[in-house]
């Protein structure tokens, strides 16, 4: 859709006015994840990546957000929402970023590991975010774009009786 200040690009939800990038770029002001190339405007593309699990009738739906920069996958915020009949309020989250490696185990680049008081429902996990330790770097959490990257998630389920567990991932990006 085109506007007096340029392109607005809209990808899983997330709109920037390219317009508006370029004159910052031509600031030397260059946005988050945009590779200011002198002479060019720069457009931040944000994308997401999905998954989900279930056990015990408790269910987990998880979603990673990135941006690609010219030589990484960046990761910038984690969100999931809890659900399911009997589910209370100190569930357990686990967050690693990881890549596919063929030849075996898939090497970690990031974790986080979540305290006892996760509720039911939509949460969010960014650099602002104290809940636990080690929260997403500022400056994101950088894969090299040579890997296939991709996040996996375990959630324990706050239920009566044993806590059921799952474990999923997003897709490779």
């Amino acid at each position: 859709m085109a506007t007096s200040t340029g392109t607005i690009i809209r990808r899983t939800g997330v709109a920037v006015t390219a317009g508006l990038l370029a004159g910052l770029v031509g600031m030397g002001m260059p946005a988050a994840g945009a590779a200011a190339l002198p002479g060019s405007a720069a457009a931040l593309r944000a994308s997401s990546s999905s998954g989900s699990c279930s056990k015990g009738g408790a269910s987990i739906n998880f979603s990673a957000y990135y941006h690609n920069s010219s030589r990484y996958h960046v990761f910038t915020s984690f969100a999931w929402t809890i659900a399911g009949s009997g589910v209370h309020n100190k569930n357990n989250v686990q967050v690693r970023v990881k890549y596919d490696n063929a030849r075996g185990h898939d090497p970690i680049y990031w974790t986080w590991i979540s305290p006892d008081n996760i509720r039911k429902g939509r949460s969010t996990l960014n650099s602002g975010t104290r809940n636990g330790g080690n929260p997403v770097p500022a400056s994101g959490v950088r894969v090299p774009k040579s890997k296939k990257a991709y996040t996996e998630f375990k959630a324990v389920f706050d239920k009566s009786g044993t806590d059921p567990r799952c474990t999923g991932h997003t897709r490779n990006i």
